[in-house]
């Protein structure tokens, strides 16, 4: 049976309201971010006013930073960060790989092992549903750049392709089976071990499989 116990992402901790007056705009932008996570994750259905409470800032400071209306700024900008760690956690372990499968292999744990810890940073499963979209926020567009991240990031770990266009399907396909699996994760179906190792086996396939028959 699946562990049914969901991972916790770790606790964030914010400056109390008076050490936040003397911050600078940018690293108040950020802070009010820092509260939209806190906030919005867990309950995407939240106002600016509850965010607004959680920065220890007013309504209107926070649409003055992110105008727009609504929530939806705030949730582009929480996924805008989010998209931005995704080269480093991706690295470069698949491209000094090289061909050997047992290299291959422990590559592919330790980038999917940095991707899990991503995900359950994020700690919400509708993040990685089809309805994760909000007005205004344009989270459906990042997640279409994450998987073009990733595909790139795999493209060039394995070299030129005769056929780019079917490499870049194959890979975004897995990545949508990537957030399935995430998914059932953070709804407690899954247990980390359970969804590391099926993530694993389906990306080992893909870059030792898949791609090279695409490329052919």
């Amino acid at each position: 049976m699946p562990d049914s116990k969901k991972p916790e992402a770790k606790p964030k901790v914010y400056p109390s309201v008076d050490e936040r007056q003397r911050y600078s705009p940018e690293i108040r932008r950020r802070q009010i971010v820092g509260a939209a996570k806190v906030v919005l994750l867990p309950n995407p259905e939240a106002t600016l006013e509850d965010v607004a409470a959680e920065a220890g800032v007013t309504r209107q400071l926070v649409s003055l930073y992110f105008p727009g209306g609504g929530t939806g700024p705030l949730f582009g900008a929480m996924f805008e960060e989010y998209i931005a760690e995704l080269p480093a956690i991706l690295g470069d372990d698949l491209v000094t790989s090289g061909r050997d499968p047992e290299k291959i292999r422990a590559a592919t744990e330790l980038v999917i092992g940095r991707l899990l810890d991503w995900v359950i940073d994020m700690g919400q499963a509708w993040v990685f549903s089809d309805s994760r979209e909000r007005p205004g926020a344009g989270i459906a567009e990042r997640w279409d750049r994450a998987f073009e991240i990733t595909a790139q990031v795999l493209m060039d770990a394995r070299g030129k392709s005769k056929h780019p266009e079917r490499a870049r399907a194959a890979i975004i396909a897995e990545m949508a089976g990537f957030n399935a699996v995430a998914r059932r994760l953070l709804d407690g179906e899954l247990s980390r071990a359970d969804a590391e190792a099926v993530i694993v086996e389906g990306f080992v396939a893909l870059y030792t499989v898949v791609l090279p028959a695409l490329a052919a």
